[in-house]
């Protein structure tokens, strides 16, 4: 139930009861032998019939098939008041249509036919991405079908060429497994290689120093299965596995003792563990529903890895929907690590962080709150324009450092050599703030989110950065 359906239902219980309390107070009591009149049973949702068949209209690529299996409704079911605006939010939530119209014709008595009237969306783009910041500058092009076959299977491939991170991104997603909506299927690639930059941690710096810089190539591939269940909870399990190739670091910085001890390929792989709560539905630009979800991430020998070590996370995220077209999104995170190599530490900053640096700040335990306002501002045509203002927090910090302050894999390789002045616990933790305004540019005929500007004000450093992204994320 939304939050205005509530809302609502709070008003009718309140302006139902207090009369009716007066009521009570003011009628006098039936005689002893009259007998009080049944209470009035309360109004419940219309039944409309028995669904006979289920008729598609207005698609030209999407197969009716497809249609019928996201609309999570068959011959045979007892269709009520109640389950109309259902389904019509279930198709907007899948993303593939400009329009979505259900309705119902009489068949017989007691018996009706359910019209499901769509309007595809245009399901592939080959765009250019651009993405700026003040410490990631980079571009390059992406090719994105999200309608494969008419059957909502999605696949992705981009290249991408910045300061920080290059690579090549290969990705398939089936939300819609052998026809059910319930069970989701995906499968993804890389090959990259990262420029990456420890900062002195200290987030009051206007000008962060660069301490040491790391060159890490890497190659990757992964698939997760998930299943949802009653349309709320969700259990899914993703297996990957990394091969990671590190670099001597740079000699032009103060540390030049290596992050990750260079020398033969090593293979990372893990086994992460989800389950939640999901009732979220990305209703145009709209954001609704909750999500709450704990997740475990295992690598070790027995799961074909040369390291060791765990992650544990706790996400919270909650989109909340006010006159129809404002949409408050909150984003809460816990998560801690064990014995993290120095390619899978927490890390914070720029898009996570706004009014910092990329990754400017790291360590084995983060924790992080996000609020974003999003509001309309004007629409032309299909395309709509929308304002945000956002408050980012973030507190990072190594809860226990080895002593000689390196951290050895199975094998005793070093791949983790820690800054001279990194310290654990809480006196070595950074917290962070970062507070600003934004700009969004959304396509309603297309799958693809245009354009993101944000402005954003570090309360640590006092300084204001800039971020833009055009084109979308391939992952």
């Amino acid at each position: 139930m939304s939050r205005r359906m509530v809302e609502w239902s709070i008003a009718l219980v309140l302006g139902l009861q207090a009369p009716r309390a007066v009521a009570q107070q003011e009628a006098p009591s039936p005689a002893p032998d009259e007998e009080a009149p049944p209470p009035t049973p309360e109004p419940g949702p219309t039944v409309l019939g028995v669904v006979d068949d289920l008729v598609v209209v207005g698609t030209e690529k999407t197969l009716p098939e497809t249609v019928q299996a996201y609309a999570r409704l068959d011959p045979g079911d007892t269709l009520t008041s109640e389950e109309l605006p259902r389904v019509e939010r279930r198709l907007v939530a899948t993303g593939l249509f400009q329009s979505v119209k259900v309705s119902t014709q009489p068949t017989g008595e007691g018996h009706v036919r359910v019209v499901l009237a769509v309007e595809d969306k245009a399901s592939w783009v080959v765009a250019p991405t651009f993405s700026v910041s003040n410490s990631n500058i980079g571009g390059g092009v992406l090719y994105a079908e999200s309608n494969l076959w008419g059957r909502s299977k999605k696949f992705a491939a981009a290249l991408q060429v910045s300061t920080a991170e290059s690579g090549l991104f290969v990705g398939f997603l089936d939300p819609n497994l052998f026809g059910f909506p319930q069970v989701r299927l995906t499968f993804e690639g890389q090959a990259r290689s990262d420029r990456v930059e420890e900062y002195r941690p200290d987030a009051s710096q206007p000008v962060p120093e660069v301490v040491r810089r790391t060159r890490l190539n890497s190659a990757s591939a992964a698939s997760e299965l998930s299943v949802m269940i009653a349309e709320r909870v969700r259990v899914g399990a993703k297996y990957r596995v990394m091969l990671i190739d590190a670099q001597p670091p740079s000699q032009d910085t103060p540390v030049t003792a290596p992050a990750f001890e260079p020398g033969p390929v090593q293979r990372d792989a893990s086994l992460r563990l989800v389950v939640g709560v999901d009732t979220r539905q990305n209703l145009q630009a709209i954001m609704e529903g909750l999500n709450i979800e704990g997740s475990l991430e295992l690598s070790n020998p027995g799961v074909w890895s040369d390291f060791r070590y765990k992650r544990f996370g706790l996400l919270y995220r909650h989109g909340i929907r006010f006159f129809e077209e404002h949409n408050l999104v909150l984003r809460g995170e816990a998560v801690a690590g064990t014995e993290l190599p120095f390619h899978q530490e927490l890390v914070a900053g720029a898009s996570s962080l706004r009014g910092f640096l990329y990754r400017q700040f790291r360590g084995d335990t983060r924790l992080s709150f996000t609020a974003e306002y999003h509001f309309p501002l004007f629409t032309i045509r299909s395309l709509s324009f929308r304002g945000v203002g956002f408050s980012d927090t973030g507190m990072l910090m190594w809860r226990s450092l080895p002593a000689d302050l390196q951290l050895r894999d199975v094998k005793g390789r070093v791949v983790r050599g820690y800054l001279p002045d990194a310290k654990s616990g809480l006196d070595g933790a950074t917290v962070a703030q970062g507070v600003g305004v934004g700009l969004r540019l959304f396509l309603r005929s297309v799958v693809l989110p245009l354009v993101g500007v944000d402005v954003a004000y570090g309360v640590n450093s006092g300084e204001i950065r800039f971020y833009v992204v055009a084109g979308v994320s391939p992952s």
